[in-house]
């Protein structure tokens, strides 16, 4: 019985490379689990771990160009500016009051030409714009642009501020 114990004792070269190999495999897999777990604890903020849901938003007074012959509505309009413009509160502030307190108001869509997918249609305030356009494609606009699209087509196109007014029914105050 002896003579078996003494055998397990002694290994051969390879054995024992073999042993060292298998030795040095396991500490660095262990360190390597010890510096992951230590680092999720220690360093990394848990707020990372938690995950936020929002809740996805559909605005439907927002238009791109793309869309502005295939609304849902038979008769609506599209007021098209930039929003970046120094004026652009106040044209909101024009369609805000269009909706809020015209009785029978058509729908009134925006569309920012600042917006990278309607760039190619903005031609700026010195451009030729393109009235009489009959699809997506031949649209250019100006910075400041009313719509009124009637059965997909193009039924008013105005571009000056003092006609949109009139077509929105908004007077602007004097100053006494």
């Amino acid at each position: 019985m002896e003579k078996q114990i003494n055998k397990l004792k002694y290994r051969t070269e390879e054995q024992q490379e073999m042993l060292h190999f298998v030795i040095v495999l396991l500490i660095i897999v262990g360190i390597v689990l010890v510096v992951y777990f230590a680092s999720k604890v220690f360093v990394m903020d848990k707020s990372l771990f938690q995950v936020a849901y929002q809740d996805g938003k559909i605005n439907s007074e927002r238009a791109i160009v793309g869309t502005i012959f295939n609304r849902p509505n038979k008769e609506y309009y599209v007021l098209l500016y930039p929003e970046s413009i120094s004026k652009a509160v106040y044209y909101s502030s024009l369609s805000t009051n269009y909706t809020s307190k015209q009785e029978n108001a058509l729908p009134l869509y925006h569309v920012d030409l600042d917006n990278e997918l309607n760039k190619k249609y903005y031609v700026g305030s010195d451009g030729e714009s393109n009235p009489k356009a009959k699809n997506v494609s031949e649209l250019k606009f100006k910075t400041l642009t009313l719509i009124k699209i009637k059965n997909g087509k193009i039924d008013k196109y105005l571009e000056k501020e003092e006609d949109i007014q009139k077509e929105l029914a908004v007077t602007k105050k004097k100053n006494s």
